[in-house]
């Protein structure tokens, strides 16, 4: 008996007072659009949970006036939720995308510690020949002495999208590829996505040879122009034998891509 007056007084009040859930729907996504614009946090998580609530009793609402033919305020219902809901939606999806991740904030590249910069090509116009010309910053000397290993990293389109050559010595046929982590704590750097992004087949080299040329990977922790430093290993996986094995590692100064 008290199971079914519970459910008679709910389906009154929602009947009764039908205009609260859209505009509680609307109250709770603007909140959380301010949020995510901010920084994440344990109330973000809070409030999109009861964003999810109040959708699911809307709908339960929107069954109950229909079951009731409160046709007119159901249809106001649906309409008000749906334009509301809609159009906020799209600004929380961009806010989320934007919104700052403080990776390299919380990661202060060490006082003293050694890093590389990733180069970047530069195009200068000429006056004489009315010519664009790409002039690509100066590249570390290449000890002929001892050629065993190579890496550049160079800056791509945007920050966080690089790319990179690598030469070596003689190689069996296989694959190189990329591992990035966080210098101070080890965290690796979007693990999944760089190792298949930056991959490359190479047949067998008696040499030492440029064996990757500009080949595009994208670090994802972080923002433009919040830097940290990462160590990036070059990685081998031998064709026949399966094996793989590190063949060198650099630090520099990266930033992450801001999707």
């Amino acid at each position: 008996m008290e199971k079914k007056n519970f459910l008679a007084t709910s389906e009154r009040l929602i009947i009764r007072f039908w205009y609260v859930l859209p505009l509680l729907a609307a109250v709770l996504m603007f909140i959380l659009i301010l949020m995510t614009a901010t920084y994440p946090t344990l109330l973000e998580t809070i409030v999109g949970c009861l964003l999810l609530l109040t959708l699911i009793m809307l709908s339960v609402s929107w069954v109950l006036l229909l079951a009731n033919k409160k046709w007119w305020r159901c249809i106001i219902s649906v309409v008000v939720s749906v334009v509301f809901v809609g159009v906020l939606g799209f600004y929380l999806c961009f806010a989320a995308m934007s919104a700052p991740t403080r990776f390299g904030k919380d990661h202060p590249i060490p006082e003293g510690l050694a890093y590389n910069l990733p180069l970047r090509n530069e195009y200068v116009y000429d006056s004489i020949s009315e010519t664009t010309h790409q002039v690509p910053d100066s590249v570390d000397v290449i000890d002929e002495h001892d050629t065993d290993t190579y890496l550049q990293i160079w800056n791509g389109s945007q920050g966080g999208i690089y790319l990179y050559d690598f030469y070596y010595g003689p190689l069996p046929a296989g694959e190189i590829y990329l591992r990035c982590f966080e210098v101070t704590e080890n965290i690796p750097l979007s693990e999944d996505d760089i190792s298949e992004s930056s991959r490359v087949k190479i047949n067998p080299t008696t040499t030492f040879t440029k064996v990757v040329d500009k080949q595009r990977f994208t670090i994802y922790e972080g923002d433009w122009y919040d830097y940290y430093a990462a160590r990036i290993e070059v990685w081998f996986k031998d064709a026949a034998t399966k094996k793989e094995k590190k063949l060198m590692e650099k630090v520099y100064r990266v930033e992450g891509w801001m999707r």
